[in-house]
């Protein structure tokens, strides 16, 4: 029998759950995501199908969930939305979450709807053919510098200082920009200010693309994003940029005994900012370039001498 994944409607939410989706990965899978979320899982082995649903006025969307899902018999059905579509659909067992006010990070929070006592480190299923077509051929620094809502977005004009200092510090480097679609507009100051030739562009590019480019990246510097958690689920040395949200729920996971992830904060936390699309106030200007640069130097020499002990090695 299936299982029926039912994911948040965010990127990082849903990348956060991939751990737990990871324990049944050899068994018949189908996905229900937003169009955003769906295409990370099109390298999970033995899915049946995606089952991409927007989201719709008046919550219209949950009919067409129904729809796609009501006539089959599920062994599992794992419902991270929390709605009472897991009760009406025939299952084996349900997994629904809920909830939880407690600050522990939100992959203990995934994991424990899973079932699961040990934390469930995030993941992601990228084909070889798929890796070997984006391995670039030069070191790259992986940039996320565009998130969700306005008020977790470090100045784009200090991402321009950080990366042209960088270009011109490591020229055998290249920088690798993401971002969706929509974004592009906010994105072309920074893409316009870099050196052509150390530049890439990815924005327009599928979703599992990017990952794999990602994953090949020697490191990783965004802001708190859905593409941060995809940097750390890919393993990726990920740089993340914190403001008005709490990294010790939200920062990069990493479950191995010295994480390889940093996280940089301007100012103490002092508690989470509701997320509203009227709020379109920046948090993040307290934040400077020069303690972001120290940090993206040391690691990324400090990753560089550590590629090149491992080549050594393995020779």
């Amino acid at each position: 029998m299936t299982n029926l994944f039912i994911l948040p409607s965010l990127l990082g939410d849903s990348v956060l759950t991939t751990g737990g989706i990871d324990q049944y990965k050899d068994e018949p899978s189908v996905i229900v995501a937003s169009p955003r979320v769906a295409p990370i899982f099109e390298d999970l082995p033995h899915l049946e199908r995606i089952i991409s649903i927007a989201k719709k006025p008046w919550k219209k969307h949950w009919l067409d969930i129904l729809r796609e899902t009501r006539g089959t018999s599920w062994n599992r059905v794992f419902d991270f939305k929390g709605s009472a579509t897991a009760f009406v659909l025939k299952a084996n067992k349900r997994y629904i979450w809920t909830h939880r006010a407690d600050l522990v990070h939100k992959v203990y929070q995934v994991s424990d709807c899973f079932g699961s006592r040990e934390p469930l480190a995030p993941t992601l299923w990228i084909s070889e053919e798929r890796l070997a077509r984006l391995k670039p051929n030069r070191p790259t620094l992986a940039v996320a510098p565009i998130p969700g809502w306005r008020g977790k977005q470090w100045p784009i004009e200090n991402f321009i200082t950080l990366l042209k200092t960088f270009c011109k510090t490591y020229p055998e480097a290249q920088v690798a920009v993401f971002a969706a679609p929509h974004e592009k507009e906010f994105v072309e100051p920074l893409l316009n200010a870099l050196p052509k030739d150390q530049c890439v562009d990815t924005i327009g590019g599928p979703l599992l693309d990017s990952a794999a480019l990602i994953k090949s990246s020697r490191l990783f510097i965004g802001n708190d994003s859905g593409l941060m958690h995809l940097s750390a689920a890919v393993r990726t040395p990920t740089i993340a940029l914190f403001g008005p949200s709490n990294e010790k729920i939200y920062g990069p996971w990493s479950d191995q005994p010295s994480s390889p992830h940093r996280t940089i904060r301007g100012e103490p936390f002092t508690g989470n900012v509701r997320q509203t699309k009227e709020d379109t106030n920046c948090y993040m200007t307290a934040l400077t370039v020069s303690p972001v640069w120290e940090v993206v130097k040391e690691r990324w020499e400090s990753l560089a001498t550590s590629t090149q002990q491992y080549e050594k090695l393995a020779v």
